[in-house]
């Protein structure tokens, strides 16, 4: 006989089972892409075993649920217009890509810095007919430095801004 209440059996059933590796890979992937990297690591953080691990990336990447070279240009399409090259590889090497995919995909999608670099400056309210004082010139170039835009991209847009 049974000595549990009926509210300890009710509690004893919302307990619960571990989920099978693919069906919680498939839940992750209903948030958000992620890249083989990124998944590896997801289930691993689980306490999903290697092997099967591996055995359900095999199967997402069958399928194409987990494509880094699709990811790629995905990640390249939606932030080109509003980041710099090196930021984005920078990202996507942080997300486990390999760099020959990133260089892939940077060669079929075009960045263009120096439109983005000119759009940042009409947002700080910076004109072309408008040069600047030397020290907010250094202070501009610092800014668009962090962003990760070269220094010679940088100067090739800002020639007209710089008072010798």
């Amino acid at each position: 006989m049974d000595d549990r209440t009926a509210e300890d059996k009710k509690a004893a059933g919302r307990i619960k089972k571990p989920k099978p590796v693919r069906d919680c890979a498939l839940s992750l992937l209903e948030r958000s892409d992620k890249t083989a990297q990124e998944m590896r690591r997801k289930l691993k953080e689980r306490k999903y075993q290697r092997e099967e691990i591996e055995e359900t990336l095999a199967f997402l990447e069958e399928y194409h649920y987990v494509d880094d070279r699709e990811y790629v240009l995905r990640y390249i399409r939606t932030y080109s217009s509003r980041k710099s090259i090196r930021r984005i590889r920078a990202e996507l090497e942080q997300k486990g890509v390999d760099r020959e995919l990133i260089d892939a995909g940077l060669r079929e999608q075009p960045v263009d810095e120096e439109a983005q670099i000119v759009e940042w400056l009409r947002k700080k309210g910076y004109k072309p007919e408008e040069p600047v004082e030397p020290g907010q010139y250094r202070r501009l170039t610092a800014s668009l430095g962090r962003q990760g835009y070269s220094y010679e991209k940088i100067r090739s847009v800002t020639e007209w801004m710089y008072e010798e």
